[in-house]
C-alpha cells in the first residue's frame, strides 16, 4: 500500500493501526517517489535468537565436528 506524506501526517495513527492489523508494509511517497517504508515490528524472542546456536550445534553434532570451545561458550 502507498500513502502520500500529507495523508500519513494527517492520519498517522490510522495507518499504523492498519500496518499492525494486516501485517502489510506501507510505502511513503513524496511527489510520487518512494521515500520510506513502514512495516510491522517483529521482535526476536529469546527462542529465536538462540536458534542460530541450536542450528550450529545440530550441524556439528551430525557431522561429528563439534568443537569444545563452542560447547563451553554456547548459549542455552
Amino acid at each position: 500500500m502507498e500513502v502520500k506524506t500529507g495523508q500519513l501526517r494527517d492520519h498517522l495513527s490510522r495507518y499504523l493501526k492498519r500496518v499492525q492489523q494486516t501485517g502489510d508494509s506501507l510505502v511513503v511517497m513524496d511527489r510520487n517517489t518512494p521515500v520510506a517504508e513502514i512495516h510491522p515490528f517483529r521482535s526476536a524472542r529469546p527462542a529465536e535468537a538462540g536458534s542460530v546456536w541450536a542450528a550450529r550445534r545440530q550441524m556439528e553434532q551430525a557431522s561429528g565436528t563439534l568443537d569444545e570451545d563452542f560447547i563451553v561458550n554456547s548459549r542455552p
